[in-house]
């Protein structure tokens, strides 16, 4: 009796979901659908059918995003970051032919700006689904790499529009470029203005000793998610110290990446042990006030534990993070 109820609730949960997956599709739809019937004239009209573009999409991508989140399913989130890429990729492509078309007037610049917009959203959301140390370095290269030709393109636009005739259709794509080339650096270097305040990577400065040794020294102290452990993640094939899982599949894991030791959060068990993982779960451990830390907040409150042995030689578990300057 208990199964079948679980069943009715899980299928509930599904319905509930594609249901409001179909919504988000449809305000998507309808944000890029409002763009083609815009005034060719800038008057009130086109700045209230522009304002409910930006509405909808923000609904429209947000609670979608949402929906995404909820799926643990590792197949799902792969393709979910593809089709975010893809998808900034033509909103781009749209805003240069915006601009080409309505030749380089204020409409044009308006609809690029907005889709311009809207593509750094979904390449940072695809940026943001990279919750491993090689997954973060790969994408990291690919926005490295993409920015460079769209900064060389963009200055070449401005160049050839100065020199040889002047054209506010040129510059105008030769801007968007270059703007959108520095953002792709920056998210490419980790400063990402639309991503997650806290990241799930910290690294661990001055790191000297192996991974047997730290987990020797950490051994007799307890933490929120229980004692370490070594086991082997699969995104890495250095050893690595675990805490968690917990029961509801948080864990913590440090190992090196390319000289640097880093300590990440995730809740994806299939990068565990099957069998390790249910031998070393956990039932969150509480501080002396009964407080609990978000699970978001852990890689900088380990790093901290990992950082204060490293200069002191003492292990001490606090859920008392540093101040960050606003």
């Amino acid at each position: 009796m208990v199964a079948l109820i679980e069943k009715i609730r899980t299928l509930m949960k599904r319905s509930g979901d594609r249901t409001e997956l179909t919504i988000d599709i449809l305000c998507l739809l309808a944000s890029y659908g409002l763009i083609f019937i815009l005034p060719k004239k800038m008057n009130i009209l086109f700045w209230i059918i522009l304002g409910l573009s930006a509405f909808l999409f923000c609904i429209g991508f947000f609670r979608m995003g949402t929906v995404i989140d909820r799926c643990k399913a590792k197949k799902v989130k792969n393709i979910s970051g593809i089709l975010l890429i893809l998808s900034g990729i033509v909103l781009n492509c749209s805003g240069v032919i915006a601009i080409w078309k309505t030749q380089g007037i204020e409409r044009g610049i308006c609809i690029a700006t907005l889709l311009l917009i809207e593509a750094i959203v979904m390449y940072s959301a695809a940026a943001s689904r990279a919750f491993t140390l090689r997954f973060q370095w790969i994408i990291s290269l690919i926005f490295r790499i993409a920015a460079v030709p769209m900064a060389i393109g963009g200055i070449a636009a401005i160049v050839h529009s100065i020199i040889a005739s002047f054209s506010g259709t040129n510059i105008a794509i030769g801007v968007l470029l270059l703007v959108e080339s520095i953002v792709f650096w920056a998210i490419g270097g980790g400063n990402d203005p639309f991503n997650q305040s806290f990241s799930p990577i910290r690294a661990v400065p001055n790191m000297n000793k192996t991974v047997r040794e730290l987990c020797d020294a950490l051994a007799d102290t307890e933490t929120q998610l229980g004692f370490p452990w070594i086991g082997k993640v699969n995104t890495s094939q250095e050893e690595t110290i675990i805490y968690g899982p917990t029961e509801e599949n948080v864990f913590v894991y440090g190992h090196y990446h390319s000289g640097r030791f880093y300590i990440v959060s995730g809740d994806d068990i299939s990068l565990l042990d099957a069998e390790q993982a249910d031998a070393h779960r956990i039932a969150e451990i509480p501080d002396s006030k009964g407080r609990c830390m978000d699970t978001e907040l852990l890689p900088e409150a380990y790093s901290n534990m990992i950082t204060r042995y490293l200069e002191s030689g003492k292990v001490i578990w606090s859920i008392k993070l540093n101040k960050r300057k606003e």
